[in-house]
């Protein structure tokens, strides 16, 4: 098997999970990581065995691909100089803080010939990788997503809306489930509560006429959801991210013996599928391996990134005023 040279950049929370998957994941030759806060950087390193360099210019030059792991202020500044190193790079998400500057970062790896990989990680959740299999986009007519989590002002990102912090994953991956199909009209509307941002936020988007979506999003919600339900003509199939089940909701008119007295008319059968368990993260970083060292398609590249950065740009406009 072909290893591929990787580095880190960037070991706060996400950084420390890659580093903790690639440095079990035989598929790389894990060369080290870089952080601006070196003390952090000493840490991880003594913590996984890797080597931590003192200057990105130096791990750039010893690698063929990276992980980028930085605030998403960062992304354009870091994204730009990884690309001009000419290494690959997967990009943690939001790809850039506005849809221009991951246009810019976009077309850098392009005009490069660089593979860009964008960290939208629900799409290697394992439900929904199922979901996919179970849904063709002409069937659908009805989608409807709900993320919601507990107010944490230390947890959370609140210096941004819960636009751009959590409902951008289920604007991906609604996108998703219609295969690229255009979003042709959205509408939005938030409510600020906790943070001064904007913490609840609904948003529906029309592909076309022949399909619409609801996407709520709440960070001041009392309970934790991750669901995606799924509207066809033939079927309704729930997918709950967390607990990692599906359910498939069909109609039927069966009916059991009407010659005796306890016979029943069955109306509805439900199908749950239990999905195997496996780490979001670590799948997708096979991926990632996958596409530069294989040429296999990315599951999100720069143009999905700026997609859906360009709908939540424009659900958080509408959802502000």
């Amino acid at each position: 098997m072909e290893l591929l040279k990787i580095g880190v950049i960037g070991t706060g929370h996400m950084g420390r999970n890659h580093v903790r998957n690639l440095a079990e994941e035989k598929r790389f030759d894990f060369v080290g990581i870089y952080d601006a806060n070196k003390a952090q950087a000493e840490e991880i390193s003594a913590k996984y065995g890797v080597k931590a360099f003192d200057d990105m210019d130096e791990l750039l030059k010893e690698v063929d691909a990276v992980v980028v792991a930085v605030p998403s202020s960062l992304h354009k500044e870091i994204g730009l100089k990884v690309a001009e190193a000419g290494v690959h790079a997967l990009i943690e998400k939001p790809l850039a803080t506005t849809s221009e500057d991951a246009v810019e970062i976009t077309k850098a790896f392009k005009e490069k010939g660089l593979k860009l990989a964008v960290g939208h990680i629900e799409r290697f959740n394992p439900v929904f990788r199922e979901l996919q299999k179970l849904v063709n986009p002409d069937d659908i007519f009805y989608i409807e997503a709900a993320r919601y989590s507990p107010f944490s002002g230390s947890g959370r990102i609140t210096d941004t809306s819960v636009v751009e912090d959590l409902m951008i994953h289920d604007v991906d991956l609604v996108c998703a489930l219609m295969k690229g199909r255009e979003v042709t009209s959205l509408h939005g509307r938030g409510e600020s509560v906790r943070s001064g941002n904007t913490d609840f936020a609904t948003c529906l988007l029309d592909f076309g006429g022949k399909c619409h979506a609801v996407v709520n999003a709440s960070r001041i919600s009392q309970n934790k959801v991750r669901a995606i339900t799924v509207h066809t003509e033939d079927s309704c199939i729930h997918a709950d991210l967390l607990a990692k089940t599906l359910e498939i909701y069909k109609s039927t008119n069966l009916t059991i013996d009407l010659t005796k007295d306890n016979s029943y008319r069955q109306d509805g059968v439900v199908q749950k599928l239990y999905v195997p368990i496996e780490e979001p993260l670590r799948a997708e970083l096979i991926a990632f391996y996958e596409s530069v060292v294989n040429g296999a398609p990315i599951a999100a590249d720069g143009d999905v990134g700026v997609s859906a950065i360009r709908i939540c740009e424009q659900v958080a406009a509408r959802a502000k005023k």
